[in-house]
């Protein structure tokens, strides 16, 4: 049974050339992500760009997805995810050719970032609708398990071009790595136009407007709580990789025990994903998520301490297989409670509800540093991580109560 004490929605199976081929686009397009994003910050720097112009640079690409997100998802719910897909790519290769073309001019390196932006954003926006169009109730963990791990794997691949050859001590092959990304954005393009969309959600009257459905889309029980605790979970993400450094730089550790670290959250985040189907039948979706973002909170707030380096690549490789576990299930979850129909837009509505936790939470918990060092931001994030927990319980306790306000029969 649902949240809404319907039975289970049955919706045809995607063939596995389909299933390849989101799981494809999902690696190539944050393949593409994560290795223009430090270039362009390298390429900034190369041009003179000052170190402060680099937040202006991180605006440039979130900016787009708190404007369009809303209107994208609605759009895809609309006419389809292909069109979303074929777009997103489009976006892309405008994107490198500004960045090969502009002759390092900052402007130039700021519309590229936009467009980046952009092209990120419909391309995300249009897999997860996809996801979530084609699987039954009872399988969004394990569907939106093996869609992340794919994201993961491209979030892995793309900083690995950082290390062509060609480059600088201090600065990598710049062009090479545009160049390289401009192939990959031709690659997801050809992928785009062999994708399928969804079939749309029978009509059940005159098609809604945008911010109507967002509005019904925020009083559907449970919504509000698995935003709030999706964007809290990846600010976290965000803190632990920003002051990670910055805690290895203040006690003196190693700049090889902190990619350690870091290596140690990415590779267990990846393989927690892997088996989030049978552990959501183990143990249930609200457990499951209550206990890891409560486990990813004990471990944050350990940071703090001063603690062996053994145990804090332990602490991160807690953090990493906890928080990789929390991730799907709050996207699995708001697909869930989303009505067919309307999912393209949730899945909107998450990324920019993410966009905007990302943009705040980091502004106002970095301040702590300054107060009580980079352990306080760590303690601040394990605190905001546990308020994380308590919002994801809720999710679980509104569905409940949906389900015992039905009428039964």
């Amino acid at each position: 049974m649902n949240a809404s004490g319907q039975a289970p929605r049955q919706v045809p199976r995607p063939g596995r050339l389909a299933v390849m081929l989101v799981l494809a686009h999902a690696v190539v397009i944050q393949s593409i992500t994560f290795g223009m994003r430090p270039t362009l910050s390298y390429a900034v720097l190369d041009a003179g760009g000052s170190q402060a112009l680099l937040g202006v640079l991180v605006a440039a690409f979130a900016v787009p997805a708190l404007i369009l997100a809303l209107p994208a998802g609605h759009i895809i719910d609309r006419t389809g995810e292909r069109a979303s897909l074929i777009a997103g790519a489009a976006a892309l290769i405008a994107a490198v050719l500004l960045a090969l073309l502009g002759g390092g001019a900052v402007p130039v390196l700021l519309l590229a970032t936009m467009f980046l932006g952009v092209g990120q954003l419909l391309s995300v926006i249009g897999e997860q609708a996809i996801v979530a169009n084609t699987t039954s109730r009872g399988q969004f963990d394990s569907k939106f398990g093996h869609f992340t791990f794919a994201s993961s794997l491209g979030q892995t691949i793309g900083p690995l071009l950082l290390a062509l050859p060609g480059g600088t001590l201090e600065t990598p092959p710049i062009l090479a790595i545009f160049t390289v990304c401009g192939a990959l954005a031709v690659v997801l393009l050809g992928i785009s136009l062999f994708i399928k969309s969804s079939k749309r959600a029978p009509s059940t009257g005159q098609r809604a407007r945008m911010l109507p459905s967002v509005a019904a889309l925020l009083r559907t029980p449970g919504i509000l709580r698995a935003l709030l605790a999706g964007s809290l979970v990846l600010a976290s993400v965000d803190l632990f990789l920003a002051y990670l450094p910055a805690l290895g730089h203040e006690r003196g550790i190693a700049a090889g025990m902190v990619s350690a670290m870091l290596v140690a959250r990415s590779l267990f985040s990846m393989f927690s994903r892997l088996f989030l189907g049978p552990m959501v039948k183990a143990f249930g979706r609200r457990c499951l998520m209550v206990c890891s973002i409560a486990l990813s909170s004990v471990a944050l707030l350990l940071f703090a301490l001063p603690l062996q380096l053994s145990i804090l690549i332990m602490l991160a490789a807690i953090y990493g297989f906890a928080i990789g576990t929390c991730q799907p299930i709050t996207m699995s979850w708001i697909a869930e409670l989303a009505d067919a129909g309307t999912r393209g837009l949730a899945m909107s509505l998450r990324l920019a509800s993410n966009r905007l936790g990302q943009t705040l939470l980091p502004t106002a918990l970095g301040a702590l540093s300054a107060v009580a060092g980079v352990g306080g931001v760590f303690i601040g994030t394990g605190i905001m991580l546990a308020g994380a927990a308590w919002s994801g319980a809720a999710v679980g306790q509104a569905a409940e109560e949906e389900s015992a306000d039905e009428p039964a029969g």
